[in-house]
C-alpha cells in the first residue's frame, strides 16, 4: 500500500487514478446473482471490481470491493465491508456474475487495489442494512471516490449508474457469452474484456 501512510489517506485523495497509458486497468460495478435474496426487491448483489483491460480468469490479479453478510459467534447476521484480492474463475463460478457497469479506466501506478481496499474503510456500512444496505453502501462508496478525486465525476447519481446496471443485468441475466455482458453508465451494452470464469 504504497500510497497510504500511517496518518491516513492523504497520498490517495485527490490523485485521480486515471492516465493517458494504454491498457489500463478497468473499475466497474458488477451485478452478482444472489445466493441469498433478503430483500426480493434486489434481485443481485453488488460490488465494485477493479480488473486488468483483459485479466486472465485463472490468475488473482483484480479486486473485489463489496458489503458481505458474516455470522457473528452469537448466530447474528451483520454486514461488514471487505476488500480483497480475487481470480475471476473462483470469483465467477457458475457463472454468478451476470453484467459489468464500466464506471472507471484506472492508472494502478496512481492508485492500487490494495489502497483502493483501504480507502474504502471509510465508507460507512450499516450493520443490519440487508440487501438494500450493501446497495447503499456501493451508492455512497461511488459518491466517496468521486469526492475524494480518485475517480472523475460523472453525469448521473450513483443511483441511476446503479439502477441502469441493474436493468441490463436484468436483460442480461441467461447471457451465456464467453465474456461477462458490460454496458456504460447509461446502461448501453458495450464490448467486454472480461472473461467468465
Amino acid at each position: 500500500m504504497s500510497a497510504i501512510t500511517a496518518f491516513g489517506f492523504d497520498n490517495v485523495r485527490h490523485k485521480q487514478s486515471i492516465s493517458s497509458k494504454p491498457n489500463k486497468d478497468r473499475l466497474y460495478l458488477a451485478f452478482y446473482r444472489q445466493r441469498f435474496q433478503w430483500d426480493p426487491s434486489i434481485m443481485f448483489h453488488t460490488a465494485l471490481l477493479l480488473t486488468p483491460k483483459k485479466p486472465e480468469a485463472s490468475w488473482v490479479q483484480s479486486w473485489r470491493y463489496h458489503v458481505r453478510e458474516c455470522l457473528q459467534e452469537q448466530g447474528v447476521l451483520r454486514w461488514e465491508y471487505e476488500g480483497s484480492q480475487v481470480n475471476l474463475r473462483d470469483d465467477d463460478r457458475d457463472g454468478r456474475i451476470v453484467a459489468l457497469v464500466l464506471l472507471a479506466k484506472w492508472d494502478p501506478a496512481q492508485v492500487t487495489g490494495a489502497d483502493l481496499a483501504a480507502l474504502l474503510m471509510n465508507v460507512e456500512v450499516d450493520p443490519k442494512g440487508g440487501d438494500g444496505g450493501a446497495r447503499d453502501w456501493i451508492w455512497n462508496a461511488i459518491r466517496y471516490l468521486v469526492e475524494e478525486d480518485v475517480i472523475p465525476p460523472f453525469p448521473a447519481r450513483p443511483q441511476t449508474i446503479w439502477q441502469n446496471g441493474d436493468e441490463f443485468a436484468e436483460v442480461m441475466e441467461n447471457c451465456k457469452d464467453a465474456k461477462i455482458p458490460t454496458c456504460n453508465i447509461d446502461g448501453r451494452r458495450m464490448k467486454s474484456t472480461v472473461p467468465r470464469g
